[in-house]
């Protein structure tokens, strides 16, 4: 199986149905006990759509830079990126359920979240020297 950059494209559309489905859980805690009950943490709930809002950007953006440049980035760039915009929200929206799983590194909790950090930083900064290379090499 070839991993392609139009696969970011495709995670970022995720991204953004998750964001969207968490606004209308976010109107949904200010307005039923039913939601509060099922999200008792207002303000991680907000953080876990806000970064998948940001995700949807980064991920669309970088695909438009890899496209706009003809650029094939290794396949392990575009996993991490994919997995890591997935994976790291998502540790908020556990949050926003459960506001008191244990966050210390030596946790599952928090060894899940810091072995999320490391895939995301190695997707992103993989990508932006990718970007940042054809840029510097004259792509176009």
């Amino acid at each position: 199986m070839q991993v392609v950059p139009a696969a970011l494209a495709a995670v970022g559309s995720l991204c953004l149905s998750l964001a969207l489905i968490l606004a209308w859980c976010l109107v949904g805690v200010r307005t039923t006990g039913f939601m509060k009950r099922w999200f008792p943490s207002y303000p991680y709930l907000l953080k876990a759509h806000i970064d998948y809002l940001m995700m949807t950007g980064l991920l669309f953006i970088f695909f438009l830079l890899f496209t706009h440049f003809r650029l094939t980035p290794p396949p392990l760039i575009i996993v991490a990126m994919s997995v890591g915009s997935l994976v790291n929200p998502a540790a908020f929206l556990a949050l926003a359920i459960k506001p008191n799983l244990p966050q210390r590194p030596a946790s599952v909790f928090g060894a899940t979240v810091s072995c999320g950090f490391v895939v995301t930083t190695i997707g992103y900064g993989g990508a932006a020297w990718v970007v940042a290379r054809a840029v510097a090499l004259g792509a176009r």
